[in-house]
């Protein structure tokens, strides 16, 4: 199960001692009586979804191609080129799956990232050597062993020459810990890891590798077999409510309303270009607001415009959000700015994890202890920007405040479900307690806070405005 580590106040992925019991079925498994087509099980907002979690926040062309060489009738596998674009070939890959594809291809994701870290990782148990029922009795195993983990979701596929078990999570973890993870799966089943037996995703090599090996995504096709991988049993139904889908939601194209008083056409997006998408119609007006309130005007001035940016997003928004934010304004005022985007984004991410470091340093010992039960990045965001909230209600003198699950979910870079999620947790570790239901299309739910709270210093304390202009912003939607 996934245990606390104390040493950082983080998750670890580890198997539980009970883990050899029968399995309580506790993440929803959907098994299927015959193996099937990805198609038949999923739709295509599911699969691309799957995909963009996949890409483990890599550039969009760190990812495996395979096709079918027309020269040689041989298989290939490659790193895609340069220009490649993941979501493009995660949806020639659905094309495929569905016969409408011209080309056959397929997508294949590699289970690392620059930091060293994965949300998914699997298991391949080969059958080259004819040992087909071997491969599938060991493939079962492992899977009904890790159906007692409920944080895990999983797939299990038959790959065409043997089964490919896939573990995903939600949070990215260090590959380290998915080693020692798959390790203990394959020495609890019995089986070897070996070239020709079984593989795992990652492997020990891939700390000090920067691509590593790469596998296909569940249900692809195989140019080795010219089949279709087939989804044998499959849990991933709840995390599929989580994911973000960025790649099947029309970002970029154009609108198809006819222009309006004989006025120019134009190709503008149905969509702002710093949020894939947003829930909460505040949103974007909020974005623009802040963006507009930090221009860089001469070159020199960058950093310092910067560090107040960051200063006024730090209260509300967490980090993913935060670094869309920041890189929309280098674009826009990038005629002024002499430094290159990942300086500028480095610089971010140092003074946004020093302040992040001082704003957790000067909670309550009652507010750290909560802060440090939860158990998910997401989480610990929500909570900084809910206690901001309730520090605003505290100095109006209000006895709660309004929390809209649409617009936390834009501030978290997440998806109203998973914004649920996170108010459901704050709850559950009495953090916060609600007071009012929400009534759709009048109110959002209103809640009090449960701790006591620190007087801020000075160096962490946001304005008395950004806090109150925060506050009201997160009430507008729902």
């Amino acid at each position: 199960m996934l245990t606390c580590n104390p040493q950082n106040n983080g998750t670890t992925l580890k198997l539980s001692n009970t883990a050899r019991r029968l399995p309580t079925l506790k993440n929803h498994c959907f098994i299927i009586g015959e193996a099937k087509r990805a198609n038949v099980i999923w739709s295509e907002g599911d699969f691309l979804a799957l995909c963009e979690h996949m890409l483990n926040e890599n550039p969009p062309n760190h990812f495996l191609t395979a096709w079918l060489d027309k020269g040689t009738g041989q298989a290939r596998f490659a790193k895609a080129p340069i220009r490649g674009r993941a979501d493009k070939h995660a949806s020639w890959t659905w094309s495929t799956i569905t016969g409408k594809a011209k080309a056959k291809t397929a997508i294949g994701f590699y289970p690392s990232n620059p930091g060293n870290k994965t949300r998914w990782a699997a298991i391949d148990f080969d059958a080259h050597n004819g040992e087909h029922e071997q491969a599938r009795k060991r493939s079962l195993e492992a899977f009904h062993l890790l159906l007692q983990q409920p944080q895990l979701h999983l797939i299990l596929c038959a790959s065409g020459n043997g089964y490919h078990l896939f573990i995903y999570a939600r949070e990215l973890y260090p590959v380290g810990q998915w080693i020692v993870l798959l390790k203990q799966v394959c020495e609890w089943v019995g089986v070897p890891i070996a070239d020709g037996v079984c593989e795992i995703f990652p492997n020990e090599r891939a700390e000090a590798q920067r691509t590593g090996k790469g596998i296909r995504a569940p249900g692809v096709w195989n140019p080795k077999t010219s089949t279709f991988s087939l989804i044998e049993a499959e849990t991933v139904a709840p995390l599929f409510e989580t994911l973000p889908r960025t790649w099947s939601l029309g970002v970029g194209k154009v609108t198809r309303a006819l222009p309006r008083n004989n006025a120019a056409l134009s190709l503008h997006r149905s969509t702002n270009t710093y949020f894939p998408t947003t829930h909460s119609g505040s949103t974007e007006p909020m974005v623009e607001e802040l963006l507009a309130c930090y221009p860089v005007k001469q070159k020199g001035t960058r950093n310092s415009i910067l560090m107040q940016l960051i200063g006024n997003l730090a209260h509300k928004f967490g980090g993913e959000a935060a670094e869309r934010i920041v890189k929309e304004h280098y674009e826009r005022n990038r005629e002024n700015i002499r430094s290159a985007l990942d300086d500028h984004l480095r610089e971010f991410a140092t003074a946004w994890g020093g302040l992040r470091a001082k704003i957790v340093a000067s909670l309550s010992p009652e507010e750290r202890q909560k802060y440090d039960e939860l158990g998910s990045e997401h989480q610990r965001e929500g909570f900084l920007i809910v206690r901001a909230f309730a520090g605003v209600a505290a100095r109006k003198g209000e006895m709660d405040f309004a929390i809209a699950r649409a617009s936390l979910a834009d501030r978290l870079n997440i998806t109203p479900p998973g914004a649920t999620d996170v108010i459901q947790k704050l709850c559950e570790v009495e953090v916060i307690a609600p007071t009012q239901l929400y009534v759709r299309h009048k109110s959002p739910a209103r809640f009090c806070w449960l701790l006591p709270q620190c007087e801020a210093k000075a160096s962490t304390a946001p304005s008395r405005e950004a806090l109150e202009g925060s506050y009201q912003d997160a009430t507008l939607n729902n």
